[in-house]
């Protein structure tokens, strides 16, 4: 979850709710307001029993009569006391016949959707629920329909029937029905309702196949939650705007849940001053101060999680709301009349034109994306991750997290670049030829060997993308491809049969057709973090979960190697050059950074007068090419001639800093081996070394003199990342501060 996810949703009544609560809340995303019991018919319970195929329509399933699906699918084994053997079976008898078609039913469908059933467990709540009709209450011996009472009903049936018949029985027993029921209530509920998908207030992928979804969503099983939206035409606006958005592809469902998060906001501030239906207030005068109070309630809210906890909200998190509810009125005014008619409010045809900007400009934060130092690493950094990422795949008793699918996404993310849910949602078979690589002279050619397709889960649109990829790359997939096929025998699927994707979710996946979770990879990567304990080459923690800054550090290589951006932007699976651009303008930022670390000098070991930053600039807005020195900078002004020739070192206009005292280093013991070999050739021929009027030696004198100095300088000064002074470290010295520096040196910045 981002940042802004997390604090858009710590809405201001859950500070005040106990931490159970808001758990039970998490946990339970059924709709209260589904009438369950109301959608029950017999006829339709029929139709689903016959929607079975035919062996499947059994009420006990053993070894004669099992299908092979099931077989694979039923987990727990038996005791068959008269034949002293294991067996595996399933009863569904006792029970009301409606009862069993919709048990049968949910059966088939949880097989179907790959989920592993715990025969026990299903066992014991067929036992239960026969005990609650026959030994419970009224409505419970009257029921005809799992959907007869709500599962914490049944559950007291149960235990009811329990204290009637035999106390001693199982006392977990209560606990599975109820348990076992709210999944199975939230199919029959999803199965029984006739009406328009949009109107129930819990939308569920999982469960509704109404519901539009993209063929590869990232979140494709989450839920969308609409019952804390509590006021009735708020709500019901709400779910007809985003089931529209949703069927004309103009949002994902990834948006559409981000979308009611914001709407989250607008409701809470409904709750607390009151409004006046779909038109907010009784006049358009009042609207103004009424909405202006909605953007200072977001302006003083104190966010709860993310990196501003205790502060205010950020930037975009206020946003966000803002712009949503202005996107919902303005399209709600746009088709109001229909509105009155779907929603069967009248109200909602009297929106006028002042609902459809109810935001001024000042009122909405400007959208901020900066982004942090560290988002492209260092290549130690990244080495030093490739090596220790073995931990993802050790074994537990060797330390390691036991998780093989892991290791091999992280090394892919690292080599390509790619957003984490392309990796995660790459087909099983994502490999395609490179139809240009060939045979040269008998051997295959080095470098690219292959196309990888991935998943384009956040730009939608265009030809199925694909990058190329090396053997390496090749030689990972490969790995990873035996793993998920060993995986998925395991759990009786054919040998030769493929699952749908190359990394898999590990639970209920008997069929391969869930891919692995993004949520349990950021776990992992987060161990793995605390494990490795990686710092830069400033000493900043490096956050192995922050996974889009391998894309970053690809992006940032493939520009600093001077790939053409149009090449870069197809690599990346860009739609503009703008987005790549933002890659670019990272590396324009750390190029001068890492110029702005260096106090800069002059010939003479003074520090300069000039601002880094100025002279940054004056070299890149002058292009002033001609004036990068290989041990430094010329500050002659650009319309000026030099009349020093290569004697810089004893001009008044170079600059120089650390980053080049290698070449300064080398210049003045070339320079001093340079005087010795003269004076050593003049004496030979003169009998007499060179004098100080020599005007070859005296300039040779100023040259070396001026390094001494810029090397003293330079020493003395440091490095400064943190903004305090820093001694060099030489040998047989400590990195402490020398005698001669004091706090009055201040680094230039």
């Amino acid at each position: 979850m981002s940042a802004e996810s997390a604090e858009i949703r710590a809405l201001p009544e859950q500070r005040s709710a106990a931490p159970r609560a808001r758990e039970r809340n998490r946990r339970d995303k059924r709709d209260p307001r589904l009438p369950i019991a109301q959608l029950f018919s017999e006829e339709r319970a029929r139709q689903l029993w016959e929607s079975l195929p035919e062996g499947h329509r059994q009420g006990h399933f053993d070894a004669a009569n099992m299908p092979e699906d099931y077989r694979q699918a039923f987990i727990v084994r038996t005791i068959d006391k008269s034949r002293g053997w294991f067996t595996q079976s399933l009863s569904l008898r006792g029970l009301p016949e409606p009862m069993q078609w919709e048990l049968a039913w949910c059966v088939h469908q949880q097989v179907a959707d790959g989920y592993s059933i715990n025969t026990m467990r299903l066992g014991e709540l067929r036992r239960g629920l026969v005990l609650a009709v026959e030994h419970g209450g009224q409505v419970a011996r009257a029921a005809r329909s799992l959907t007869a009472l709500t599962h914490e009903e049944w559950g007291l049936e149960v235990r009811g029937a329990l204290m009637r018949t035999n106390p001693t029985a199982n006392r977990y027993l209560p606990e599975w029905v109820e348990n076992g029921l709210k999944h199975l209530q939230d199919r029959l509920a999803h199965a029984y309702h006739d009406g328009e998908w949009w109107r129930l207030n819990v939308w569920n992928p999982a469960l509704d196949r109404r519901i539009p979804q993209r063929e590869h969503e990232p979140q494709g099983r989450s839920v969308a939650n609409f019952s804390q939206l509590t006021t009735a035409w708020f709500r019901e606006a709400a779910q007809w705007w985003l089931s529209v958005q949703l069927s004309t592809e103009r949002y994902v469902w990834s948006s559409v849940k981000s979308r009611l998060d914001h709407l989250k906001w607008f409701q809470w501030y409904i709750d607390q001053e009151g409004c006046a239906g779909p038109q907010l207030v009784g006049s358009p005068e009042e609207l103004r101060p009424w909405l202006r109070g909605f953007v200072d309630s977001l302006n003083g809210h104190t966010a709860m999680t993310g990196p501003n906890k205790g502060g205010k909200l950020a930037k975009n998190s206020r946003r966000g709301p803002l712009v949503t509810i202005e996107a919902f009125y303005r399209w709600m005014y746009d088709n109001r009349a229909e509105a009155s008619l779907v929603l069967g409010d009248a109200r909602w045809a009297g929106l006028g034109p002042q609902h459809t900007v109810l935001f001024r400009l000042e009122d909405k934060p400007r959208l901020t994306n900066q982004l942090p130092d560290d988002m492209a690493l260092e290549d130690e950094v990244i080495s030093r991750i490739a090596a220790g990422s073995g931990v993802l795949a050790a074994p537990k008793d060797e330390g390691g997290l036991d998780d093989r699918q892991a290791f091999h996404a992280l090394m892919l993310l690292i080599r390509t670049g790619r957003r984490m849910n392309e990796v995660l949602m790459m087909d099983f078979e994502p490999l395609l030829p490179l139809l240009t690589v060939g045979k040269q002279g008998g051997k295959e050619a080095d470098g690219f060997v292959a196309r990888l397709a991935y998943q384009q889960t956040k730009i939608t649109g265009g030809d199925p993308p694909t990058i190329p990829v090396d053997q390496e790359i090749v030689d990972i997939i490969r790995l990873q491809q035996e793993w998920a096929r060993a995986f998925t025998a395991s759990h009786g699927a054919p040998e030769e049969a493929n699952p749908r994707y190359l990394f898999l979710q590990t639970k209920n996946n008997r069929l391969g057709t869930r891919p692995y979770a993004s949520a349990t990879f950021h776990t992992r990567l987060r161990v793995l973090t605390k494990k490795l304990a990686i710092t830069d080459s400033v000493g900043r923690s490096v956050k192995v979960s922050k996974t889009h800054t391998f894309r970053h550090t690809r992006a940032t290589d493939l520009i600093n190697a001077g790939v053409p951006i149009h090449v870069v932007m197809r690599y990346l699976g860009h739609v503009t050059p703008a987005m790549t651009m933002h890659y670019a303008k990272t590396l324009a930022v750390t190029a001068e950074r890492e110029f702005l670390r260096y106090k800069k000098v002059t010939a003479d070991g003074r520090t300069a007068e000039v601002d880094p930053s100025d002279l940054y600039d004056l070299l890149h807005l002058d292009q002033r090419a001609d004036r990068v020195l290989p041990n430094g900078w010329c500050m002659l002004p650009p319309r000026q001639v030099c009349s020093k020739g290569n004697a810089c070192l004893t001009c008044d206009k170079f600059v120089t800093d650390a980053s080049h005292r290698g070449e300064l280093q080398n210049q003045l013991e070339q320079s001093e081996a340079l005087v010795a070999r003269r004076q050593e050739q003049f004496t030979a021929r003169h009998a007499e070394p060179m004098g100080e009027d020599n005007v070859w030696l005296a300039g040779r004198l100023a040259e070396t003199s001026a390094l001494r100095k810029v090397l003293v300088a330079l020493d003395q000064i440091g490095v400064h990342d943190d903004g305090r002074l820093r001694a060099v470290r030489g040998a047989g010295t400590s990195d402490r501060p020398g005698p001669t520096q004091t706090h009055q040196q201040e680094p230039t910045v």
